[in-house]
């Protein structure tokens, strides 16, 4: 009457199903909240944090401020940089007029030509070269000075051979006058065999009397005269002998004289030219030393002469230079109760304070020295000076680069170690407990 038999079979089941909820209900929350709890212990006990020690500091110069000067000083002609550019190691900033340089340099190198050259020709007259050979580059840089070593040594030479073919023909007429000696002196010889036997003969005539005494007498006469001619001509053989041999040394003397004199200017030419080519490199550093250029990259600080046409004296400043190297140096002061855990290469983030951390990021880096022994300072509060080294010089990537440049404010954050969110939470407590226990 009331309803069918399934809507009385639903009512009938509602109050039973709602007894099993409400008796199982609070034990199913205790259990969700007891493997919460669980949970978090055990991912507190496992995850570790980063334990820092923070602290505070500027930017500082990685070398110090570079000061730029002029060797010998002299007359401004070109300045090529303001306060506040930056520049790259190498930069011309100023140039010293150099025409006086120049020109002692132009006559330094004509000079030292011009004694390479005369080393060319001194070298093939010891060494008896038949001509000259002078280097390429000599002849186009200093033709004057090739060509006048070529005609002195052609000069020379001809000289020489002139000498030389004097000596030449008087050791010619020697021999020939040795040869017509031995020449006369055998025909004498080859006539005084027969002479000999002829006078044999006539004696016998004459003991005999049939040929007068007087022709024994002749040919007496005349082996005599051959006899002193073949003395004579062997007397004289040993002087026309040291004759041919006093010209051969002649010959060998006037070489000899030649190729010496040639040897001792030349050793005295490598000493001038050692001197020259000295001189010749001062004069190409002070060229070069005209050109002032920037010793490092950085940014320019200072520009002491501001005037093209001002006379700058020698050893004065004239420009100095901030150097902004590829990484920085962060200059920190760290408390004394954190510097324990803080030691050379230990990691760091560095934040600039002129760039938000949020938005530009923060630098890597790693400490790089800290300080023996505490500082003070103005209000005499104690800190252990840490400098801090970055990776990097700026900010950002690719085309859009931020520079940081020396005197910003920077906060540093350096990695002391690690540890559990677990020791971190129970950090407090255990803190509390240590000094409760020593209270009175």
């Amino acid at each position: 009457m009331f309803g069918s038999p399934s809507d009385t079979e639903f009512v009938n089941r509602v109050p039973a199903a709602g007894d099993t909820s409400t008796s199982g209900g609070p034990w199913r929350v205790l259990a969700v909240i007891a493997a919460g709890i669980s949970s978090f212990m055990l991912w507190a006990y496992l995850f570790e944090i980063e334990e820092t020690a923070h602290a505070s500091g500027r930017v500082i110069p990685s070398q110090q401020i570079q000061v730029v000067q002029s060797l010998e000083g002299g007359i401004v002609r070109e300045i090529q940089v303001q306060e506040g550019d930056l520049v790259d190691a190498g930069f011309v900033l100023m140039r010293i007029d150099d025409t006086n340089f120049t020109s002692e340099r132009g006559r330094l190198r004509e000079q030292e030509e011009a004694l390479m050259a005369e080393a060319v020709r001194l070298t093939a007259e010891a060494e008896m070269a038949p001509e000259l050979e002078f280097p390429e580059a000599l002849s186009s840089r200093n033709p004057l000075a090739t060509i006048a070593e070529e005609q002195l040594f052609q000069s020379q030479r001809d000289q020489l051979n002139r000498d030389l073919e004097i000596l030449k023909q008087k050791l010619v007429q020697r021999r020939i006058d040795l040869v017509e000696l031995s020449t006369k002196r055998e025909k004498f010889r080859a006539v005084l065999a027969p002479l000999v036997e002829e006078m044999n003969q006539t004696r016998d005539l004459v003991e005999q009397g049939v040929v007068p005494k007087i022709e024994l007498l002749r040919l007496q006469s005349r082996y005599a005269d051959l006899t002193g001619d073949i003395e004579v001509s062997e007397a004289s053989e040993p002087g026309i002998l040291a004759a041919i041999s006093q010209v051969e040394n002649e010959i060998k003397a006037a070489q000899s004289t030649y190729i010496l004199n040639a040897r001792q200017r030349l050793a005295r030419l490598q000493l001038e030219l050692a001197v020259v080519q000295e001189h010749l490199r001062a004069a190409d550093d002070r060229v070069f030393r005209a050109d002032l250029k920037a010793p490092v990259r950085g940014t320019v600080n200072k520009v002491h002469v501001t005037t093209v046409g001002a006379v700058v004296q020698p050893g004065a400043a004239l420009i100095e230079i901030v150097p902004t190297d590829d990484t920085l140096l962060i200059e920190t002061r760290l408390s004394p109760r954190d510097v324990a855990f803080v030691t050379a290469g230990k990691p760091a983030s560095v934040k600039v304070s002129a760039y938000d951390y949020l938005i530009y990021g923060a630098l890597d880096g790693v400490v790089d020295r800290v300080s023996a022994d505490t500082l003070q300072n103005a209000d005499g509060v104690e800190y252990f000076r840490v400098i801090v080294r970055t990776e990097r010089a700026y900010l950002g990537d690719g085309d859009r680069v931020y520079p940081i440049t020396p005197g910003m404010i920077a906060s540093v954050d350096i990695q002391t170690g690690r540890k559990t969110v677990l020791s971190y939470l129970a950090k407090p407590i255990l803190r509390a407990r240590a000094e409760a226990m020593h209270e009175r």
